[in-house]
């Protein structure tokens, strides 16, 4: 039990020391910022306004990068739109041949088979190859 009173009396001992430090630092930045309140208060202020104003510099600089993308984004959209469009009349090209081809081989058909499908071969390979 003495060994247990010894150790704890160490311990308070110590924080006794700890706290006395820490308290004598903290009156020691008291009455240095109070002595001079009106040099840290101005000096804080500056520090507050440049942050403010990187700050201010990042988010104009960011919103710039994203007008930007958003710029892109649209022009990338447009050429998506671009691009259907065009793929929607080759399509639709290619469906009024094979159509004509059709009409065209039905009649031939009349007259002659084999030509007709033969033709028809080649313009969907030609048809195909296009695309």
């Amino acid at each position: 039990m003495c060994v247990e009173r010894a150790v704890r009396d160490e311990a308070v001992e110590k924080w006794k020391q700890l706290y006395l430090a820490i308290k004598n630092e903290l009156d020691h930045l008291i009455s240095h910022t109070t002595s001079s309140s009106g040099e840290a208060i101005m000096q804080m202020k500056l520090e507050e306004q440049e942050e403010e104003e990187t700050e201010a510099k990042r988010v104009e600089v960011l919103r710039d990068e994203v007008r930007v993308k958003e710029e892109t984004i649209e022009t990338l959209e447009e050429q998506i739109v671009l691009m259907d469009r065009q793929k929607y009349e080759k399509e639709r090209e290619i469906d009024l041949l094979r159509q004509s081809l059709r009409i065209l081989g039905s009649k031939k058909k009349k007259k002659t088979g084999s030509f007709a499908s033969m033709n028809l071969l080649i313009l969907k390979t030609k048809c195909v190859e296009c695309t």
